[in-house]
């Protein structure tokens, strides 16, 4: 099979785990039948769901399905929308205990215009830190479910209430 889908990368402080936690959340509000791993994630079991530890130095992964017959077509067709327009996607991660160090932040984007003047082109330290692929379908800038997948990534960082 050809690689398929789309890979949006990211590099996320410590609170990736609890976000992850809010995005498996966001996908069983989209697929009730959701399967997580490949194996359904019951409606109750997702208040206890916790992302596994990435083990040594290579790279976990989540995967997001609406069901068997989704899984069943991932096998066939890779990362590609059905029938529906919708299709599964991933999360790859790593976790890094190394310092991390930019010399300047850029393309900033923030709660409002000040938070992101304060931040735009200053350097940034992180003593610990997630390297994070959201794997679509499509391009999210050019198919509507893989960037409301993105829309629903980006939102589960945000704090629970705001």
């Amino acid at each position: 099979m050809d690689l398929t889908g789309h890979a949006t990368d990211f590099v996320v402080d410590s609170a990736f785990p609890e976000a992850m936690n809010r995005f498996v959340r966001s996908a069983q509000q989209r697929w009730p039948g959701l399967y997580v791993c490949g194996e359904r994630l019951e409606p109750g079991a997702v208040a206890d769901w916790q992302l596994p530890e990435p083990s040594g130095d290579y790279s976990e992964i989540v995967t997001f399905s609406a069901g068997q017959g989704m899984e069943d077509f991932w096998q066939e067709n890779g990362y590609a929308l059905d029938s529906t327009g919708q299709g599964p996607y991933s999360v790859f991660y790593g976790r890094h205990g190394q310092p991390l160090r930019a010399s300047s932040v850029s393309g900033v984007r923030a709660a409002s215009p000040e938070e992101a003047t304060a931040v735009e082109g200053v350097g940034l330290v992180l003593s610990q830190y997630y390297t994070v692929s959201l794997v679509t379908p499509e391009d999210p800038a050019a198919d509507r479910f893989s960037e409301q997948v993105l829309e629903d990534f980006l939102a589960s960082f945000e704090a629970p209430g705001a």
